[in-house]
This record gives C-alpha cells, sequence and structure tokens, in this order.
C-alpha cells in the first residue's frame, strides 16, 4: 500500500496547536466527545452556549476536516479531535498533582518487603521500604540522584491518580504500564503508534556480586532501550521489558495462573518477572540467557541484539519424596 504523502500531510504543529488553543473551538470538542454521537448544527450550538450563530460557524469550520468531520445526522467528533479532548480531561496538559511517599499493598520484587510509592511529575516513583532496590543510592552524583530503596518509576496520566488511595494509583500504574510495555515490545509505540526503535546495551564489565555493579551503577547488566521514530518517545529498562510479548515467556506466566496485565495475580510468586537470572554468554555476537522461575518452575530465553529468542529452555521443579 502507498501513501499520498500530500493527502497525509495534514497541518502543521504549530497550526494544529493553534485551531484548539481557541476556548470556543475546545469546547465544541468537548461537546461533541460527551455526546458520543453526531450532533446535527443546531444541536451542538445550543449545547455550547455560545452567542452567534455566524461566528460559531466560522470556529465550526476551522475544526473541519482534521478534527471533526461532517457526519450523517450532523458533525462527529474524529480521533484527532477525541486525543485532544482525552489530554484534557486526564488532566495531561493541565494538572500536575502531587502524592507524598506512602505505603502499598505490592511487594518488592527483590526481597518482597512491602513498596512505599509517592507521585510527581506524571510518574508514580517506587521504594523499597527494607532493601536498597534496584537504583544505587546516590549513583555517580551525575546521573541518578537515587533515594534509597528506588525501584524505579511508572509514567500515569494524572487521572489515575483522581479518587485513587496510594495503593490503587499503583495498582492502576502498573496496569497501565503493562499495556504500554506489550507495545514496546512488538516493536509499536504505544504512544502515536509509530515503529519502536530498540536497542541493547551492556556493561561489559559488570560485576553485582555486592547488588549494585561499580561501572554501571544497575543490578543487570544488560539495559533495554527504545525509541519512537515518529514521535520520539523513548524510555528504557530492564530487559525483560522487551520479552513481555513473546509467547514462550506469555505461555509460562499462565501456566502459573498469573496474568501478566494484571499485577495482583503475580502475588503467586512476587517479582517473578522482574527478578530473573542473567547470564551473558558473548558480546559479539550478544547472547543473553534470561532465566524466570515460578513456584520452582524455571523458563530460559537467550536472546539475540535484535530482542530475537534463539533458544528456549523449560524445566520442571523435581519434588523430593
Amino acid at each position: 500500500m502507498t501513501v499520498d504523502e500530500s493527502a497525509a500531510s495534514g497541518l502543521s504543529p504549530d497550526e494544529a496547536f493553534a485551531l484548539v488553543a481557541d476556548e470556543t473551538r475546545l469546547g465544541i470538542l468537548r461537546t461533541l466527545a460527551e455526546a458520543g454521537e453526531p450532533l446535527a448544527f443546531s444541536t451542538l450550538f445550543e449545547r455550547s452556549e455560545y452567542d452567534t450563530r455566524s461566528n460559531f460557524s466560522y470556529h465550526l469550520e476551522k475544526l473541519e476536516g482534521h478534527f471533526i468531520s461532517r457526519a450523517d445526522g450532523g458533525y462527529a467528533l474524529r480521533q484527532t479531535g477525541r486525543r485532544i479532548v482525552e489530554a484534557v480531561v486526564s488532566g495531561t496538559v493541565t494538572d500536575d498533582p502531587v502524592v507524598e511517599r506512602a505505603p502499598s499493598d505490592r511487594p518488592c520484587p527483590i526481597c518482597s518487603a512491602p513498596i512505599e510509592v509517592s507521585y510527581q511529575q506524571e510518574r508514580v516513583e517506587m521504594y523499597c521500604s527494607e532493601c536498597p532496590g534496584i537504583v544505587r543510592q546516590e549513583a555517580s552524583g551525575e546521573q541518578f540522584d537515587a533515594e534509597f530503596g528506588t525501584l524505579g518509576h511508572i509514567y500515569l496520566p494524572p487521572a489515575g491518580v483522581q479518587g485513587r488511595t496510594p495503593a490503587e494509583m499503583h495498582y492502576a500504574a502498573e496496569v497501565w504500564s503493562n499495556l504500554e510495555l506489550l507495545g514496546l515490545s512488538t516493536g509499536v509505540c504505544p504512544r502515536c503508534s509509530g515503529t519502536i526503535e530498540h536497542s541493547l546495551r551492556v556493561c561489559e564489565d559488570h560485576d553485582a556480586s555486592g547488588g549494585f555493579c561499580d561501572a554501571c551503577d544497575r543490578r543487570y547488566a544488560v539495559l533495554f532501550e527504545v525509541e519512537c521514530a515518529t514521535c520520539h518517545y523513548e524510555t528504557s529498562g530492564i530487559a525483560v521489558i522487551g520479552l513481555l510479548a513473546k509467547t514462550e515467556l506469555l505461555s509460562f506466566v499462565t501456566d502459573h495462573d498469573a496474568n501478566p496485565l494484571v499485577p495482583e495475580t503475580h502475588n503467586v510468586e512476587p517479582g517473578a518477572l522482574a527478578n530473573y537470572e542473567e547470564d551473558v554468554q558473548s558480546l559479539d555476537p550478544l547472547r543473553v540467557a534470561i532465566t524466570f522461575t515460578i513456584k520452582g518452575d524455571s523458563l530460559t530465553l537467550t536472546i539475540d541484539e535484535a530482542m530475537s529468542v534463539v533458544d528456549v529452555t523449560r524445566a520442571r521443579r523435581v519434588d523430593s519424596a
């Protein structure tokens, strides 16, 4: 299939934001979103509580084609218009809530102690209440300023905080994050649907026998990094992020009555996916064996630099008589 670039060019970012910066136009989009169905001009005008029909038509015409479309029965919201409304309603572009550090009901993936969470700058930040966590405290001074017990953070829109306890907020963030990470692991950007470019960075002098490596300040040697070629969304994390959509791993998890999308089912064995064994077998070509264990059963996935699974080993626990 070919794409007509002239037809697909649409609006420039400046033009798009200028169109929806007007309060009346944003109100039109919200009215259509709340209606959930096409509205005739007269109905849309009445619900918008605008004074002058002629001037209202002017604003409507500005939105038509890119944010709204003509449909049977009147005007309907296009997906681009819906995304604008979602961003406003969710508070992504307007709210900036802060939640002070408080206990959650989730266990630490490293030591199973209770996790504490806080929220700021659209991130749920997680800390173990007992162990050092995943990132060394004050590692290198330039790259990190981590508190003791830092386990990382999860992005969550401000709407995810509203009306929730810290534990409920943490749960919502994990579900939201799991859905996002599944998209990342399949090569599709969860923000814009563009193509994800991924890479693996390996600490060649890794030694985490003391909990953290002095060379990279991480618990694991392999770091999974991604960037969207379209919207430039980028993130990084432990290697398991790039494996979440692999059939072999999904099968192993569900065979043990755990759901990779629903955090509470991981209570079967706290941290089964985040607390794994890692073996960098070679650097050129890159081969890394990652072993997951649930209820004594193990799954080892050997991956290459493209995150392709080149070998699978599964072993069941042997109970002694």
